[in-house]
């Protein structure tokens, strides 16, 4: 899965197409601006250009809740049936002894299955046995997707290709991107859509496994998934800034291991968050809510169980938002028991750039995109909220996000899923009395400021009425007798009447 690059890789991200209001450039996605991932395997070729549909698309067509950029771009291979040709790149002296056909029923007995087990049956990649490729260059990434480009067979959707030897690491490219275009390119090698693992991901070798995570790892970028990580920066000997893509546990796009055994192989891929399975069409549009603020409460149902599948924290930039979903071990996400709970993630889908220019921001989508466990836990499970517990979500990432003041609490769990509530408000973002707010909305004794949107918002600075002190007194002792009701003259009509009276009738 993993595999340092020696060469450069040029990321370019798709024409400019709006820019969102009051933006000013995004916010930064690293502190620190020289930061480069220190490794990858996944390479994204540039956009084709001048092939814009004539229709006025925007970067949300296709997606009726607006939350996936390029929705029918990223889509484009990861419903239905897909075709993946499979073919094996050997050389003198390989040592490997991959066998085609056997590389192909792994592919297709255990990848096949787990895509269509995570998707609902909605994707069903079908690798199909098409030749032993001879390479000049032993291990060689580089010369086996050369030769993938001049050899392979046309007219599949996508290739793999397995290198003869008894190594584990891999490359992909989710093919050319075209921002919501129709590409003319649909089929390799036009498309450029490929991948290459190394033979231990389709075979065992010794005491280990097949390492099926590195092949379904790799399929996972040629539909457009990123890797999710921290984000964190961290510098190597010489002082330069480095960040680990590879430090999420719970993510078969990611680290996919035992938060106790960090660096521990695991033969077999979990799943992956909501976000992904709702990128990939594989997510109802109804099976996703928003949370806006206040105190609500909802269930979440992890994949393979019928429900809500996950919550949307919305932030004030139109291409970032706030993810939470469940997790529980299945035979669809076979995690550990202790990484069971609500995950939460924080999604990035703008470029800013290019260097050396004014900023600007354009959207990007699918395997451009950023996914960064919320609050940042690299090689841990600390953004995975257990039964019982409770995670304060107030990490700032450079914007105004609800989340930043929104306190998760998972209150249980059934059949159907993880109950949580959600206890927050839009407004409330770095107040120091955001503890106290909290629990005056969750106790019932504040319900918020604007009652018209939903109170959705505290007005922290605000001053207090007699009016509203009555009702938050009323709430806190649980008074219910208002004696009769209409005890003073100066406040008929006013909404806190009855609160006023039920103050007046206790004495206080």
């Amino acid at each position: 899965m993993r595999r340092i690059i020696a060469t450069a890789i040029v990321v370019l991200a798709p024409v400019l197409v709006s820019v969102p209001a009051g933006a000013a450039g995004g916010p930064e996605p690293f502190a620190d601006e020289r930061v480069q991932p220190l490794e990858t395997d996944l390479i994204v070729p540039p956009p084709v250009a001048n092939r814009r549909s004539l229709a006025a698309f925007t970067e949300f067509d296709g997606d009726p809740l607006r939350i996936i950029v390029w929705p029918n771009d990223t889509r484009r291979y990861s419903l239905d049936t897909d075709v993946i040709g499979v073919y094996v790149c050997t050389w003198a002296g390989a040592t490997g002894g991959i066998d085609l056909s056997d590389a192909t029923l792994t592919l297709n007995t255990e990848v096949s299955a787990f895509y269509y087990g995570i998707s609902g049956g909605a994707y069903l990649p079908s690798f199909q046995a098409r030749d032993t490729l001879t390479i000049g260059s032993p291990h060689s990434f580089d010369a086996c997707r050369q030769e993938l480009l001049d050899e392979a067979s046309p007219g599949d959707a996508g290739v793999i290709a397995i290198l003869d030897n008894s190594l584990n690491a891999g490359l992909a490219s989710p093919g050319i991107s075209c921002s919501n275009c129709q590409s003319t390119f649909e089929t390799f090698p036009e498309n450029g859509r490929w991948a290459i693992v190394e033979g231990e991901a389709v075979k065992s070798f010794g005491i280990y496994d097949a390492h099926i995570t590195t092949a379904a790892h790799e399929i996972g970028h040629t539909i457009n998934f990123p890797h999710s990580y921290s984000g964190v920066v961290l510098y190597d000997p010489w002082g330069e800034p480095y960040v680990d893509e590879y430090d999420n546990p719970i993510d078969y796009m990611s680290g996919n291991m035992p938060s106790a055994l960090i660096g521990r192989r695991v033969e077999y891929p979990y799943s992956t968050l909501a976000f992904n399975r709702y990128r990939a069409g594989w997510v109802d549009p109804s099976d996703v809510v928003f949370y806006i603020g206040g105190v609500v409460d909802y269930t979440i149902a992890p994949v393979g169980v019928d429900g809500i599948q996950m919550v949307i924290l919305p932030t004030d930039y139109e291409y970032s938002l706030v993810t939470l979903d469940a997790r529980t071990n299945s035979a669809l996400d076979p995690i550990p028991a202790n990484f069971e709970g609500i995950s939460s993630h924080y999604i990035e889908q703008w470029w800013n750039g290019p260097d050396g220019q004014d900023p600007v921001v354009s959207p990007v989508g699918g395997a451009l995109s950023r996914v960064y466990t919320y609050p940042p836990s690299p090689d841990s499970i600390d953004h995975v909220t257990g039964v019982g517990d409770q995670l304060l979500l107030d990490v700032d990432k450079g914007e105004d996000l609800l989340a930043q003041g929104t306190l998760l609490k998972v209150l249980g769990e059934t059949a159907d899923g993880f109950q949580i509530r959600l206890i927050g408000f839009d407004d409330t973002v770095g107040t120091v009395f955001l503890n106290d707010i909290l629990w005056l909305a969750e106790e019932g004794i504040t319900k918020g400021c604007n009652p018209a949107a939903g109170n959705t918002s505290f007005c922290p600075n605000d001053y207090v009425t007699r009016g509203q002190m009555a009702a938050f007194l009323v709430r806190a002792l649980g008074l219910t007798d208002n004696g009769g009701g209409n005890l003073f003259t100066d406040d008929d009509g006013n909404i806190f009447e009855d609160a006023i009276d039920k103050l007046a009738t206790a004495g206080i």
